[in-house]
């Protein structure tokens, strides 16, 4: 629907030189580009001086302890980098977390420049009658502008509004599970370290107890073939030695990798092998559960966009108004034009729209629940690995070390004597070294458990907010640039 209004202009070349002049404006208004070339020197560069003592890591760290209850003082990495000191440090520096967030601020800017008028459309037009008149140019100018009655622009704010938070949501959870892969690296090292220590502890023992029964086998107490188990054992577990100790190197790389340090950044890391978990009884894991897990509360944050978008799909079925103001010089007459155009929603009326953005819907609605199911099946399976590695190495600091390590006293005190038998002493040894492998095993599982539960049932609630934020709020928790 169209309609026009002809009434005289006194001055036709005004209203052209206008339209000229908005054109002007709006392509000087323009941003112009500016090339920003890659620079892998300096990216290298930045990455071989990045420390835990960078004031970025300092300050959040401190931020972060008084969001959960920890002296906000408690970072000091110049001794030696503790788990919880590494946390802050792995925020601010993983690679995956920094390129998580500069993908946030593409949300962002969608979100902040959402909802804005379309910008209006001018145009000129010139005609030239080619019979012999004494006027024969026509000139048009008209400027056509969209006034959105259907409110359409508003539920596009706030469906972008919603995609933006889903994306924090997103960081928050991106941010929670590398501090929980942090603990579980961290823990599988530390692990690694102990386990590495005995080996070479028990290397030189063997080597003690190996001479001794070269002494016998010369001395005719020892047969060949018993003397020869000691060396073939020695060069065995020497060879373990050697393995146990590169992949503690190669584990404690990985560590560092998940904080995003280089392999020779000049920091010692300090192992730790234990963890208790936050929550250990089932009903109250899936109470915490629902209230706090990141990734539950990411999903819910995409189901709102969904919302919003089929919102925004039924409000397109609505028209907008254009207004077409302009000015028509014929015969030297000046003429003001006003059109106005409306679609008529009669046959289309965006139903392929609207019914994808309810299929969407749907599928947003399923995702939920299916990560709800699943989720709560994760609480089950973490608490059964937490309660079998707590048990497991209850058992072990109960039993089975006390024994070995009374065998191996009463082996020690006979040897005093000067009665001994050098395959009792070595099955005393080795007895002692399998339990307390055992113990260091079963306490790795036991503090992965509890990594898991706590993992599960999301950080702890934010304190201040002033201080930082906290998930399941929806913002993520480091709200710096990318460093």
């Amino acid at each position: 629907m169209v309609f026009h209004r002809d009434l005289t202009l006194a001055n036709p070349r005004s209203a052209a030189m206008l339209v000229i002049g908005l054109l002007t404006g709006c392509v000087v208004g323009c941003q112009a580009y500016e090339r920003k070339p890659l620079d892998a020197p300096g990216t290298a560069a930045a990455w071989l001086a990045r420390t835990p003592s960078d004031e970025t890591a300092r300050q959040f760290a401190e931020r972060l302890a008084l969001a959960e209850g920890r002296p906000a003082d408690s970072f000091d990495p110049s001794d030696g980098l503790t788990l919880a000191e590494g946390e802050p440090v792995a925020i601010v520096f993983n690679r995956h977390l920094r390129l998580a967030r500069l993908e946030a601020n593409v949300t962002r800017a969608t979100s902040e420049f959402a909802g804005l008028w379309a910008d209006p459309v001018a145009g000129v037009e010139l005609e030239r009658i080619l019979g012999g008149v004494a006027n024969p140019w026509i000139v048009a100018a008209t400027i056509g502008i969209t006034l959105p009655i259907s409110g359409r622009l508003e539920v596009e704010k706030a469906r972008a509004g919603a995609a933006y938070v889903a994306e924090l949501q997103g960081v928050a959870a991106k941010e929670w599970a590398t501090r929980a892969a942090l603990r579980e690296m961290w823990l599988a090292w530390s692990a690694q370290v102990i386990r590495a220590e005995l080996a070479s502890e028990l290397v030189e023992r063997l080597g003690v107890v190996t001479a001794l029964a070269e002494k016998q086998e010369k001395a005719g107490v020892l047969s060949r073939i018993d003397a020869r188990l000691f060396v073939v054992e020695l060069a065995g577990r020497e060879a373990d030695a050697m393995t146990a100790s590169a992949l503690t190197v190669e584990l404690e790389l990985q560590v560092r990798d998940v904080l995003g340090l280089a392999p020779e950044a000049p920091i010692r890391l300090l192992p730790s092998l234990t963890f208790l978990p936050r929550v250990a009884d089932l009903e109250d894991l899936r109470t915490s559960m629902e209230r706090g897990n990141t990734e539950l509360a990411a999903v819910r944050s995409t189901y709102e966009v969904a919302e919003e978008s089929l919102r925004l799909e039924i409000r397109k079925q609505y028209p907008d108004l254009t207004i077409g103001p302009g000015y028509k010089n014929e015969d030297d007459h000046s003429r003001l034009l006003l059109g106005l155009s409306m679609p008529m929603p009669l046959w289309n009326r965006n139903q392929q729209g609207v019914a994808e953005a309810t299929a969407k819907r749907e599928v947003a609605r399923a995702r939920f629940e299916t990560t709800y199911e699943h989720l709560a099946s994760r609480v089950a399976i973490a608490l059964a690995h937490y309660r079998a590695g707590h048990d497991v190495r209850e058992s072990l600091e109960a039993r089975v070390v006390p024994l070995a390590d009374q065998q191996d006293a009463d082996v020690r005190r006979v040897a005093e004597l000067g009665r001994v038998d050098p395959l009792i002493l070595l099955a005393a040894i080795l007895a002692q070294h399998s339990a307390k492998l055992r113990l260091t095993d079963a306490m790795a599982v036991e503090s992965i458990g509890a990594v898991r539960l706590d993992e599960l049932i999301g950080p702890p609630m934010r304190v201040d907010a002033a201080t930082t934020t906290i998930a399941p709020s929806p913002e993520p928790v480091f709200e710096g640039n990318s460093p």
